[in-house]
């Protein structure tokens, strides 16, 4: 364990001494800053938060762990999507599989099923789409966060404030509002290229106006977004594939009848295209080296003849797929919220749609070889099924949900404060998995109405549309209606001391309809299933209780005992029956802190410690027969952590913040085994794809030019991820070591004041790191690998009126 504290240390603090001496390079031009100009003095602005659902209150006096990002911060980030912050939130680490299949992680509490972190866009709870193992947390949307109020990351469990999902904390991305009886404008235009990549360029326009004086105003948000790829197919002859483009709308409107009375209505439309997948397969896959870590460790097919079948030129940034997997993502968020202050109380009251149509894609071909399907001219399984090859998953996944929240806050000023609540729920999702061969050139499906000779359906000479010729298909329904009535009490004993009780009951009903509309294609033979019902319910009660002693107006101590659940779920039927579906898993998160601030606000240092215990863990597993896969419950796990956040202002106009991560103990204290199901987890081994250590540093230094109403800032920011494994058991085939890395993004821009104009020109990943962000090795083949974006030269350009 020494040995690996001191290669943090020295990750750590190498890139801070880079990035401090980056920051030491500002133009001889800079001058001395006067008091009331751009360059900001005493101690860092308040950021006031509505984290507990109690209205505004100052961040440094919530005694919880929540770190808040500012708009102006956020501006400053050139935040446009989730990766550009996140890794400037200490405790906060992500999967990322490419657009809008991202698994948020706080504080290491990951693992199959459904997601553990809520993700908030205003008052609208925003769920992850089920996939194919009903596995909805690894499919969490990321909208675009232009022209953003703030983010807010409540770390630990919320399940008494924002429910059941909120299991290991929320992230919540607020809005800025209308604003009346002034008009606003502002447009921000971009371009960048990619290091061996593609160019991108973006497009961002907001303008506010009072349509009646005092009463209503408009904000409307407008944006397209062109994201470069990386990515090269080198069997299809096919560069920078990962591409992205992004549209979208974003309108709101603000009634406000009377002063205590505000009523905001919310329509955002998204629609995201996309070339193909981010991975890609990194390691010489097809040498004889004990470098191998495909076929020469894993021995699932003789070297030889994969080689001779599949060979191709792996390496960076190289995959070698059979087909297309452009991916359309189409969202939809309508909401309407009323704050009213009733003297007494305040009500809130949120009603809201979520809509989203995601069509996933990823190449079949390497599970197929895998199962022994070849091409014509090699040896197989009987029979080979050459027809088989190259195919397609394409998965059309679709959601609707209604959700209405109504609770009512005691307003401020006395020892006893309130907030009670009733939330509703009422999601629905489709899934439609099909398996198409394509056309072994374009790697597109063939036109449906000119199949090729083969396997096209149970019946010879029949099939699908959009799937003809086709290897399998299968579709499901499912529901999820949920109810919960929550609150939580504070009563001040003294001055300095609070005590706080919170509660939260929910229940949950799930229905699920699946059916297979043909067998897979290898065991045609089978008789094909019935279409298969289920119902789910569980209710659950969440409980949550904090101590709090204030020693000053700058500093407070706490103590808290919170705990966490998340649905459970059901199990889609496959081709095979699978168990009815998996219950809510749970835990306990026990931690004290400290958040202070000296020196007139110039540092702030905020601490926490953690102890959270694990059970019942949702987990990818197998019957006892090992015959067929499906999520259950099994096990149990503890993890230990520290975090710490420090934000510093040595001098005028120069900024620092730091943050770091420490979970010495993530591990399972409870073989992953049951009556029902077998996982490979055993007691001790570690949580997969969580590291030890991550911390962050960002310093900016604004300056004054010496030109009339000019003035400019360099900014730096450097995070460190550390190492993990990719499976339960390092002894596992499929192992895969995710190593440590380390980023370092650069920019540095120009304001004019008078013109309102800003320029910012930024190098991120400025030395070309290839972070381990998701590695995986399953049944097929080989190796893929999802990557941070390589170094990334751009500008950006806003004028704001």
């Amino acid at each position: 364990m020494r040995g690996n504290i001191s290669t943090y240390r020295r990750g750590f603090l190498s890139g801070t001494v880079s990035m401090l001496a980056f920051l030491a390079a500002v133009p001889a031009v800079a001058v001395a800053a006067e008091s009331g100009q751009s360059v900001a003095s005493a101690g860092f602005e308040e950021i006031l938060v509505t984290a507990r659902k109690r209205g505004e209150e100052r961040l440094q006096d919530i005694p919880a762990t929540i770190t808040a990002l500012g708009s102006g911060t956020l501006e400053q980030m050139g935040a446009l999507n989730f990766a550009d912050f996140a890794y400037q939130v200490p405790g906060l680490t992500f999967s990322d599989e490419g657009a809008g299949q991202k698994r948020y992680v706080l504080r290491g509490v990951r693992s199959a099923g459904q997601e553990q972190v809520a993700v908030y866009y205003d008052e609208v709870p925003v769920p992850g789409i089920q996939g194919a193992g009903g596995d909805s947390g690894s499919q969490t949307t990321d909208l675009k966060i232009f022209d953003i109020d703030r983010v807010e990351v409540l770390k630990g469990p919320q399940g008494s404030t924002f429910g059941a999902n909120s299991q290991a904390g929320t992230v919540r991305f607020i809005m800025k509002k209308p604003v009346m009886n002034e008009v606003q404008g502002q447009i921000k235009v971009g371009a960048n290229k990619i290091q061996d990549g593609g160019t991108g360029a973006n497009v961002y326009g907001m303008f506010n106006a009072p349509l009646v004086t005092d009463k209503l105003s408009l904000r409307a948000i407008a944006y397209y977004d062109r994201e470069a790829g990386y990515i090269d197919n080198v069997r299809l002859g096919q560069n920078n594939i990962n591409w992205q483009q992004t549209t979208g709308f974003r309108g709101m409107l603000r009634f406000q009848p009377t002063d205590n009375l505000t009523v905001d209505a919310m329509a955002w439309l998204e629609n995201r295209k996309s070339g193909g997948s981010n991975r890609y397969n990194p390691y010489d896959s097809f040498s004889a080296s004990a470098s191998n870590l495909d076929f020469v460790n894993n021995n699932l097919q003789p070297l030889s003849d994969i080689r001779r079948i599949a060979y191709f030129q792996t390496g960076d940034l190289k995959v070698g797929d059979y087909t297309r997997s452009d991916m359309p993502d189409d969202q939809q968020i309508y909401s309407l919220t009323m704050n009213w202050d009733l003297d007494w109380a305040s009500l809130v009251a949120t009603g809201s749609v979520y809509k989203r149509d995601y069509g996933f894609k990823r190449d079949s071909t390497w599970v197929l070889l895998s199962l022994g399907v070849r091409p014509n001219g090699f040896p197989g399984i009987t029979p080979a099924r050459p027809d088989l090859l190259p195919a397609l998953t394409d998965q059309t996944q679709s959601i609707e949900q209604k959700a209405f929240e109504m609770r009512l806050n005691s307003n401020p000023g006395s020892k006893f404060q309130w907030m009670g609540g009733f939330f509703y729920r009422d999601r629905a999702s489709s899934f439609r998995s099909y398996v198409p061969v394509v056309d072994p050139v374009t790697g597109m499906p063939y036109d449906p109405g000119v199949p090729p000779t083969g396997y096209i359906g149970p019946v010879p000479g029949t099939g699908l549309v959009d799937c003809n010729p086709c290897a399998t298909a299968r579709v499901n329904d499912r529901k999820i209606k949920e109810i919960a009535f929550f609150g939580e009490a504070t009563y001040a004993v003294t001055e300095q001391f609070e005590a706080m009780v919170g509660a939260r009951w929910f229940q949950s009903k799930q229905s699920d309809l699946g059916s297979t509309t043909f067998p897979f294609a290898l065991f045609a033979q089978a008789p094909l299933p019935e279409a298969d019902a289920r119902t789910f319910k569980e209710s659950k009660p969440i409980l949550k209780f904090q101590l709090s002693y204030r020693l000053d107006e700058d500093k407070v101590l706490y103590a808290l005992a919170s705990q966490g659940y998340r649905l459970g779920g059901t199990n889609q039927q496959g081709i095979v029956a699978v168990p009815l579906g998996y219950g809510a898993d749970s835990l306990w998160n026990y931690e004290v802190g400290t958040k202070t601030a000296w020196l007139d606000r110039r540092l702030i240092l905020n601490l926490s410690a953690f102890l959270i215990k694990w059970k019942d863990i949702q987990v990818s597993g197998r019957d006892p027969s090992g015959a067929f896969g499906f999520i259950g419950n099994a096990g149990a796990a503890e993890i230990r952590g520290l975090e710490a956040e420090l934000q510093a202002r040595p001098a005028e106009g120069f900024d620092i913040t730091a943050g770091l991560s420490w979970l010495p103990k993530r591990e399972l204290t409870k073989d992953q085994i049951t009556d029902q199901v077998v996982a490979p987890g055993r007691a001790g081994d570690k949580l997969p794809f969580i590291p030890a250590f991550t911390a962050n540093v960002a310093a900016q230094y604004s300056y004054d030019l010496a030109v009339a109403d000019w003035s400019g800032f360099v900014r730096a920011e450097y995070a460190f991820h550390g190492k993990s494994n990719s499976e339960l058991s390092v002894a596992s085939r499929h192992n895969r070591v995710q190593n440590s890395y380390d980023i370092v993004n650069a920019r540095a821009g120009f304001m004019n004041t008078a013109n309102d104009l800003d320029v910012t020109f930024y190098v991120e990943n400025v030395f070309n790191s290839r972070g381990d962000v998701r590695v995986r090795a399953e049944d097929s083949l080989l190796t893929f690998k999802w990557t941070n974006t390589p170094r990334n030269f751009g500008i950006d350009v806003t004028k704001k009126f």
